[in-house]
């Protein structure tokens, strides 16, 4: 067969490869501006199972430190209170959710796959035990479902952040590309006209604005780092995928409405570049 033909026929069967992924994504970070982030991931692709848990640790410095591990572990349980030990991450997770859930179909394709995302506790009290200490702070978690493979989405840049203080939850969500999403959320409202600066988000024709000051980066990389130790998998995954960077901030935030302050807090958020 010759080669050409070959590469197509790989093509086509990686297209027929069915894949869904569930990950859950949860972060904290308290008043002194120490940062966590959790990951537990579960990954199916054709007759592979995959299970991945990450933890991101970014201390008031700047100073980050990374762990991940491929051991099984159990999906943390999903009700008003998040409780997850992970052994294996030294990590221990208490977090009691304050605000109303927000799930939203962000995408479907043209085979009735669907993109849902389920922000379960947009703000919540998280008390995290790392490394024998103990931090305390508000915090955020999401979970993401999908059977599209990644790659195939309609994606060339992605913006999401989050912002949390005693009153306000503010979230938000932007694609740029084919099919472009700008939505941004105030204790649950929904807008749809966010303009992102440098350092300013203003939304429902500026009334609103988010500005951020003294940002750190949390981290940078390629989403292939991330896929280092899955061998098998990564010989499947599409180079645009493998190709697509991941930039973590972040920053002390004031937010106001019509120039009078409202609150001030952190907002954790990141910009991730589509591979090509």
């Amino acid at each position: 067969m010759p080669t050409n033909d070959f590469q197509y026929l790989i093509i086509l069967i990686i297209k027929q490869i069915s894949f869904k992924i569930e990950k859950l994504y949860l972060d904290c970070i308290d008043d002194q501006g120490n940062c966590f982030i959790l990951y537990w991931a579960k990954v199916e692709f054709f007759l592979m199972r995959f299970v991945y848990s990450g933890l991101v640790f970014c201390n008031a410095k700047g100073f980050t430190t990374e762990k991940s591990t491929l051991h099984k572990t159990n999906k943390p349980v999903i009700d008003r209170i998040i409780q997850f030990n992970h052994k294996l991450l030294k990590t221990n997770i208490k977090f009691n959710r304050t605000d109303d859930a927000i799930i939203r179909l962000l995408y479907k394709d043209s085979n009735n796959n669907e993109l849902i995302w389920n922000c379960h506790h947009p703000k919540g009290w998280a008390e995290i035990i790392h490394n024998d200490s103990i931090y305390k702070g508000f915090g955020y978690a999401e979970t993401l479902i999908s059977q599209i493979k990644p790659w195939n989405l309609p994606i060339d840049e992605l913006k999401w952040g989050r912002f949390l203080s005693d009153f306000y939850t503010v979230i938000w969500i932007n694609w740029l590309g084919k099919y472009p999403i700008n939505k941004i959320f105030i204790n649950g409202i929904e807008f749809n006209d966010a303009i992102f600066k440098d350092d300013i988000i203003s939304f429902n024709n500026d009334t609103y604005r988010l500005k951020f000051s003294e940002i750190q980066l949390i981290r940078e990389g390629k989403l292939s780092g991330l896929f280092s130790r899955m061998t098998l998998l990564k010989m499947f995954l599409n180079r645009r995928i493998l190709n697509t960077i991941e930039i973590k901030y972040k920053s002390r935030t004031s937010f106001s409405k019509n120039s009078e302050l409202l609150s001030n807090g952190w907002s954790i958020f990141e910009i991730v570049p589509w591979g090509r």
